[in-house]
């Protein structure tokens, strides 16, 4: 019973001093530490002036500066940049061995004062709806097309599916707590009219 003990008190010992080193780390590692690899790569890219890089020059710019690691704390591989490009079409494209960011759609950098984007950002686009339950948005491509242009209402059921799904990936919302702006934003902007949610608006 005494060896049981002190192995249950080590253990425990053991997780205390974990904690108190991740408690020791500086702030601006512990965000590092959060960051998603695709995160890491964007980072890097952006600062990069969203050149061409090399697959493993952007795996040595991510391990270098520690933005990501494995579960097992090891670097980042080659194939895993690989793979996340891959995943991750509507953000990044490949030329080969290269990889850079995708191109902002002008479209997008030419919204109303009111409009907020949301991109690769599903949380940040879920918020958005619990805040504002008389607003409106747009779902659209990436690249905005004026043959798809839906408006609907933060209330949409169709937008209260599983939270695997990447909401925001393939697809942009445009938000506003002003409908007439968005649709404004549509037809002079984008050159196509929003079509009504059956839901939202039948």
């Amino acid at each position: 019973m005494i060896e049981e003990a002190l192995t249950g008190a080590r253990a425990e010992l053991a997780a205390l001093q974990a904690r108190q080193s991740e408690l020791e780390l500086p702030r601006a590692e512990q965000e590092r530490m959060k960051m998603t690899l695709h995160d890491a790569m964007s980072q890097v890219l952006r600062e990069n002036n969203n050149e061409w890089m090399t697959v493993r020059a952007l795996a040595d710019a991510v391990n270098t500066r520690r933005l990501y690691r494995k579960r097992d704390g090891s670097p980042v591989e080659i194939n895993q940049v690989h793979a996340r490009a891959n995943n991750y079409a509507s953000m990044f494209e490949k030329d080969g061995a290269n990889i850079r960011l995708r191109r902002e759609s002008p479209m997008l950098t030419a919204l109303p004062q009111s409009a907020t984007v949301f991109r690769d950002d599903d949380s940040g686009f879920f918020e958005w709806l619990d805040e504002n339950p008389g607003g409106y948005f747009i779902n659209s491509e990436r690249n905005p097309r004026p043959t798809y242009l839906v408006l609907h209402r933060p209330s949409c059921p169709h937008f209260k599916g599983s939270p695997k799904l990447k909401w925001t990936k393939d697809y942009v919302k445009v938000c506003s707590s002003d409908r007439v702006e968005l649709e404004e934003w549509a037809s002079e902007t984008v050159g196509g009219e929003v079509t009504l949610c059956r839901t939202c608006f039948g």
